[in-house]
């Protein structure tokens, strides 16, 4: 599988996962953004912004199998990550983590 047809079927995993969870999803209009989705709350109205990461991992030595960390585009704290993990088929938003 071509490495933007992954990008493509995580993001669509991401939606999918988000509605699931009762989110209303929309794409971003830019294909070159820090934004990948904006999922709203219907109950509360809240927006989140996201930026969809495929979980990748190590393919040897020592860390073989560990999880490879992937940094937001920018480095805004309104903007959420969300981690698909092609192998499980699961997604989930992490905390992100920040310089002091």
């Amino acid at each position: 599988m071509l490495q933007k047809n992954k990008g493509c079927y995580c993001e669509n995993l991401a939606i999918c996962w988000l509605q699931e969870q009762g989110y209303f999803v929309f794409k971003g209009a830019q294909t070159q953004s820090a934004v990948d989705l904006v999922a709203v709350d219907p109950k509360t109205l809240e927006t989140i912004l996201i930026d969809v990461k495929m979980v990748s991992r190590r393919k040897s030595g020592k860390k073989k199998g560990t999880e490879i960390g992937r940094m937001a585009r920018i480095d805004n704290k309104k903007i959420h990550i969300l981690k698909v993990d092609l192998e499980t088929k699961q997604c989930r938003i992490v905390e992100k983590r920040f310089k002091k």
